[in-house]
């Protein structure tokens, strides 16, 4: 029987040692083939425009290129329980707290208005008053950003419907005697109304979270910086709409094509393109210092540079200084100074997407220079990121590389 079953064992041992070199033959195999597909992935990624850069800030906020757009970090439901209707039918339980702004009174620029509707909507959380955003100047909002965890257009309708009587209108731009008084407000004892619409365009971020109430309404904001805070509400309530969403989609697919995108926020202030403006308080950035950093960047093998600005000149500059820039004609206007667009309603709302648009691919870039603006630092924080960013230091008039926390605190931006 023992004579027997070697031979037994022996096949086996044979038949498995045969199959192992089979199939190691096979992983090798496929090794190699993976290995080529890899390659040909990667040249792919490097020729085709519908590759996604693997190490981008694009391809972090863009998931795949079925456009799965994720903004960031943002509250979770429960943080918003006690302010969230679900349909109209519960609007009629709620108070109400609603962030105006329209053509009869002035609301700022997009960065002032970012402001506003931050501060308003702490408040509203502050309050438990159900939060809305009416803005209709010069076209609505949700024509190009829509509700992302937070719907605030729910109730818009039934707004209507309140009397007047049940309505408290209050105008808080420029009123910084307001936003410093905030932590020390007694809300419950003036705020009795079942809604109030407010106009603000400032920050009330570190009074807010000093208010008494804000230990057990706002706890996730207690410890949080204020750059953190900003980049959470706006990935709260704002995703991009359908356009822009394309309008993004095919900046990439045509002029980035899988390259590192180098961006720069150039605010003039007063200029020919906008002569309604403000001149600004420490005159305008030295651009030729901002074009001369970006020439160090300027490979258009590996890089595209796309530019955000409020004059046409600085445009025309960039393309005939930079050979990686992306030129793209859209309408710049000041949204809150329209000029001779007042009158224009088309135009005037190309303008008011388009500073949307420019912040929003501001927030996907890799590396970021910053002029002294609202505009470019609230692309920053929506960004999310302190690697690659550098601004225009107003003083030493030179690009020196930041973090989000020092635009404020050090250079003390905007």
């Amino acid at each position: 029987m023992f004579g027997l079953r070697f031979p037994v064992e022996k096949k086996a041992f044979l038949v498995i040692t045969v199959i192992s070199v089979i199939t190691l033959m096979l992983i090798v195999d496929v090794s190699e083939r993976h290995l080529t597909i890899i390659g040909k992935q990667c040249e792919r990624h490097e020729n085709n425009s519908n590759q996604l850069c693997g190490n981008c800030v694009w391809s972090r906020h863009f998931k795949t290129r079925t456009v799965l757009y994720d903004g960031g970090r943002e509250l979770q439901i429960e943080n918003l329980a006690n302010i969230t209707v679900l349909s109209e039918n519960q609007c009629k339980y709620k108070k109400f707290l609603v962030y105006k702004c329209d053509s009869s009174m002035l609301c700022g620029g997009l960065a002032d208005r970012q402001k506003g509707i931050i501060s308003t909507f702490l408040l509203a959380l502050l309050t438990n008053r159900k939060f809305i955003i009416d803005m209709t100047s010069p076209c609505a909002l949700e024509e190009f950003l829509v509700p992302n965890v937070y719907n605030w257009n729910v109730c818009k309708t039934f707004l209507k419907t309140i009397p007047n009587e049940e309505i408290s209108k209050l105008n808080y731009v420029q009123n910084y005697k307001f936003l410093n008084g905030v932590n020390k407000f007694d809300f419950d004892s003036n705020w009795t109304k079942d809604a109030i619409i407010l106009r603000l365009n400032g920050y009330a971020i570190n009074e807010i979270r000093q208010h008494i109430d804000a230990k057990t309404r706002l706890e996730w904001l207690l410890n949080l910086t204020n750059e953190v805070v900003i980049h959470i509400v706006l990935n709260t309530l704002f995703k991009p709409g359908k356009r822009l969403l394309n309008d993004a989609i095919n900046l990439y697919d045509n002029h980035i094509k899988g390259r590192s995108l180098v961006c720069s926020h150039i605010r003039k202030g007063k200029n020919p393109t906008i002569p309604t403006d403000n001149i600004l308080r420490f005159g305008p950035p030295n651009e030729t210092v901002v074009f001369d950093f970006l020439k160090t960047l300027d490979k258009k093998e590996t890089n595209a540079i796309y530019i955000a600005a409020d004059s046409e000149e600085v445009k025309k500059s960039a393309k005939s200084n930079l050979a990686a820039y992306i030129n793209i004609k859209r309408t710049i206007v000041h949204i809150d100074r329209l000029g001779e667009f007042k009158k224009l309603k088309t135009e005037a709302c190309d303008g008011f997407y388009t500073a949307i648009f420019e912040q929003f691919i501001l927030s996907l870039c890799d590396k970021m220079v910053l002029t002294r603006s609202g505009f470019g630092t609230i692309a920053a924080y929506m960004r999310g990121v302190s690697e690659g960013l550098f601004l225009y230091h107003p003083k030493l008039k030179q690009i020196v590389e930041t973090n989000l926390t020092n635009i404020q605190t050090v250079f003390k931006f905007l």
